[in-house]
């Protein structure tokens, strides 16, 4: 459902990376070296993807794969609603959510940076904080009557002015920090959305993104969600899942960790779109 994926992409006035108008989603993507700006729109049983940009046939292929990944248009969500449909508390969001896939972030750099800088602030901060940064750092291209801005590289970020950024722009020093950590982790090649596949495991993913300071479990696990649609990440803290579980009685306590640990082993497989589900549920 076109419809419930571009209602998940919050909206703030302060998002600069998109651009929803009448029920299509305009956007820069980054092709190789190239940035393409696109439309977005749905038609009978497909998405329509709009450029002014002649592209190769290889490009055309890494176009549709980066869309293909920020939609999860590859997964089959039957089994989904089948594990939903057995939990009283949670049958009701396979028919309110039903067609709603996980809306990911398919650069990795991008996913972390948003991670950090959602940190101990509300989403509207947050995503002014992202506005300033964007426009500073990263692309900017104008395209049929509207700005289009594509995230900051990884090399970008590198030169970031902590002084003005944290007196004039509101950025606490430690976010700062963060972000030059995990610039220069992607610069050096420490850390690759490649070198992230690569690895067999949850939990070596999960420790290699951890090993970069500033990286916490929930920014790990938030953007393997994202980034890479990996299943088994939970954002464990997360102030929104907490509150959408205790919503629907699945938790008595907020802070009952085991209980919230014991709900997910119900949902292997399909925790992250569990997780997904609830938040929207809020």
């Amino acid at each position: 459902d076109f419809g419930k994926c571009l209602d998940a992409l919050y909206r703030s006035p302060d998002e600069i990376l998109y651009q929803v108008k009448d029920k299509k989603v305009y956007r820069l993507i980054q092709i190789q070296d190239q940035f393409i700006p696109v439309v977005i729109s749905e038609e009978v049983g497909s998405l329509k993807v709009e450029t002014d940009i002649d592209l190769s046939d290889n490009q055309q292929s890494e176009l549709k794969s980066f869309i293909t990944m920020w939609f999860d248009l590859d997964k089959h969500l039957v089994p989904f609603y089948q594990l939903l449909q057995n939990n009283p508390k949670l049958a009701h969001l396979s028919e309110e959510l039903y067609g709603l896939r996980i809306v990911g972030i398919p650069n990795l750099f991008e996913a972390i940076c948003w991670s950090i800088l959602g940190q101990q602030i509300n989403l509207s901060f947050a995503h002014k904080l992202k506005r300033r940064l964007v426009e500073i750092y990263g692309h900017k291209v104008d395209w049929r009557g509207l700005e289009l801005h594509h995230f900051p590289s990884p090399e970008s970020l590198l030169g970031l002015d902590e002084v003005y950024l944290h007196q004039e722009m509101q950025f606490s020093r430690s976010k700062l920090k963060y972000l030059k950590n995990v610039a220069e982790a992607f610069s050096s090649g420490l850390i690759s959305h490649e070198k992230l596949l690569a690895l067999p495991t949850f939990e070596e993913r999960q420790t290699l993104l951890t090993s970069i300071k500033g990286i916490g479990v929930w920014s790990a696990n938030y953007s393997l969600m994202k980034a890479l649609n990996q299943p088994e990440a939970i954002p464990y803290g997360d102030t929104g899942l907490t509150q959408a579980l205790f919503n629907l009685g699945i938790v008595e306590n907020r802070k009952d960790e085991d209980a919230i640990r014991a709900f997910f082993t119900s949902v292997q497989g399909w925790e992250a779109y569990t997780v997904f589900y609830l938040w929207r549920s809020l």
